[in-house]
C-alpha cells in the first residue's frame, strides 16, 4: 500500500498565472506542498493540469530532483493508471498553504477522510461541504473514488469531484479551528496579493526560538531582523546548513589549536545559524531535512560544550589535563541545559516563561569575554550554578496556576 498525492495545478490568478506557481517566502507553493507530503510518506505526486507553461515543468524539475516522482494527469483515468487497488490517494487543493501537521493528520491510516472548518469569511476560499462546513484543503481518498469518476459519462472536474464522492461516501471528518485560518497558518491563496498578506504574518508569528535565553533574548531577535532576506533565496537554506556545521567544526579546530577565545567568538556566529535555521523551517520546503540537520549540529555543539576545557588543553604547551574547576563543571553546564530542554519538551503545552531556561547560546555569551580576558575557570565555576539557578526559577514560575 501506499500513498499518492493529486495535486491540483489549474487554477489561475486575476494576472494569469498558475495559483500553484505563486511563490511564497521565496519557494513555490507546489514545491511547499511537495515537501510537506514527502514528509507523511509520498513518493509520487499526480499534478492535475488543464495546461502545462514552461514554469510548471521546470518546477516539477526541481521537484524530482529531490527525489520525488512527479507526473502530469488531466483526467481520473490517468490517475487510474498511477494507483493500485489498496493505495491511498490525498487530495491537495490548488493554491493550498498548511502546516505540517495538518498533512500528517490526513495521512494516517484509516478509511478515507476529509479536513474540514466552519463556514466563516476567512474560509470563502474553500469549497462548501455542507451548510455549516467547508473544505479545509486536505482530504484522504481510496481509489475505486477515482474509478467511480472515470465511469462517469461527460467531463468533470476531478478535483472537486473526487471531493464530493467521498462526502456521499461518508468519510470520516477532520476538524481544524477558522482561527487557524486567521493566523494564516492555512489558506488558499487566490491572488498575489494574500501570499504577500501571508508571508508578512507568517513572518510576525514565528516563535521566538523555543527554549533558552540566549536564543529566545538574543540570537533569535537578531535572526528576525534579517528575515524577510533570509526566507526569499532559495540558496540561503539550502547552503545554511552546510554553513553552521562548517563553523562548529572550525571552534572545534581553534580550541584544540590554543585559540580559544576566537573559539568562542565563532561559537556565537554558530549559534546564529542554528536560530536562522529553525526560523527558516518554518517556511522552507527543506523543513524536513533542516530539521534533521539542526539536531545533530546542536547536538555536536552541546558535546563541544562538555568537552570544552579538554579541546583547551590540547592547544597548550605542555597538553596538561585542565584544571578541575573546568574539565568538571563544564560537563555539569553541559548535563544543566540539557536537563532543562527535556523539563522545557515534557511541560508540554504547559510551557511558559521559556526565556528564563538555559541554553548553549547563552553560555558562549557569557564564555567569551572570560576567555578572551583570561578568567574563565570562574566563569566555567559560577555557569553551572546560574543554570540550576534558572531552572528553578522556571519550575517555580511555570508551575503557578495564573502564570502566563
Amino acid at each position: 500500500m501506499a500513498l499518492i498525492a493529486l495535486v491540483g495545478a489549474s487554477e489561475t490568478l486575476p494576472d494569469g498565472g498558475l495559483r500553484a506557481l505563486v511563490s511564497l517566502a521565496g519557494e513555490t507553493l507546489i514545491e511547499r506542498q511537495a515537501a510537506r507530503l514527502a514528509d507523511v510518506g509520498v513518493t509520487h505526486i499526480a499534478v492535475a493540469v488543464g495546461s502545462v507553461p514552461a514554469e510548471l515543468l521546470a518546477t516539477c524539475d526541481r521537484i524530482r530532483r529531490r527525489g520525488m516522482r512527479v507526473t502530469s494527469v488531466r483526467t481520473a483515468a490517468d490517475l487510474m493508471a498511477l494507483a493500485e487497488e489498496d493505495d491511498r490517494i490525498i487530495l491537495v487543493a490548488d493554491g493550498l498553504r498548511a502546516g505540517g501537521t495538518h498533512y500528517a493528520a490526513i495521512a494516517k491510516p484509516g478509511t478515507p477522510a476529509i479536513l474540514v472548518t466552519g463556514d466563516t469569511v476567512l474560509t470563502q476560499g474553500f469549497e462548501r461541504i455542507d451548510a455549516t462546513r467547508r473544505w479545509g484543503g486536505l482530504a484522504c481518498l481510496s481509489p475505486p473514488m477515482v474509478a467511480e469518476l472515470a465511469a462517469m459519462p461527460g467531463e468533470w472536474d476531478m478535483m472537486l469531484t473526487l471531493l464530493r464522492l467521498a462526502v456521499q461516501a461518508g468519510a470520516r471528518r477532520l476538524y481544524c479551528e477558522p482561527a487557524l485560518f486567521e493566523q494564516g497558518e492555512i489558506a488558499i491563496v487566490v491572488d498575489r496579493r494574500v501570499a504577500a498578506l501571508i508571508e508578512q504574518s507568517s513572518l510576525q508569528q514565528v516563535e521566538y526560538g523555543g527554549m533558552g535565553l540566549g536564543r529566545s533574548a538574543i540570537m533569535m531577535p537578531l535572526v528576525r531582523l534579517a528575515g524577510p532576506l533570509l526566507v526569499k533565496s532559495p540558496a540561503t537554506a539550502r547552503y545554511l546548513p552546510y554553513v553552521t556545521g562548517l563553523l562548529w567544526v572550525i571552534v572545534a579546530l581553534l580550541a584544540a589549536s590554543g585559540l580559544v577565545a576566537a573559539a568562542a567568538l565563532v561559537a556565537l556566529f554558530g549559534g546564529l545559524g542554528l536560530a536562522a535555521m529553525r526560523f527558516l523551517s518554518a517556511f522552507r520546503a527543506e523543513s524536513a531535512g533542516q530539521d534533521r540537520w539542526r539536531e545533530i549540529i546542536r547536538t555536536f555543539a552541546w558535546v563541544l560544550l562538555a568537552t570544552f576545557p579538554w579541546l583547551m588543553s590540547l592547544g597548550g604547551a605542555a597538553h596538561e589535563a585542565p584544571p578541575f574547576a573546568e574539565a568538571a563543571l563544564a560537563p555539569c553546564l553541559a548535563a544543566a541545559i540539557l536537563l532543562a530542554r527535556w523539563l522545557y519538551e515534557d511541560s508540554g503545552e504547559k510551557r511558559r516563561f521559556h526565556w528564563l531556561l538555559p541554553d548553549a547560546d547563552q553560555a558562549w555569551i557569557m564564555l567569551a569575554p572570560s576567555l578572551l580576558f583570561g578568567f574563565a575557570a570562574p566563569m566555567f565555576a559560577s555557569l553551572p550554578l546560574l543554570a540550576l539557578l534558572q531552572i528553578l526559577l522556571w519550575i517555580r514560575l511555570a508551575r503557578r496556576p495564573d502564570a502566563r
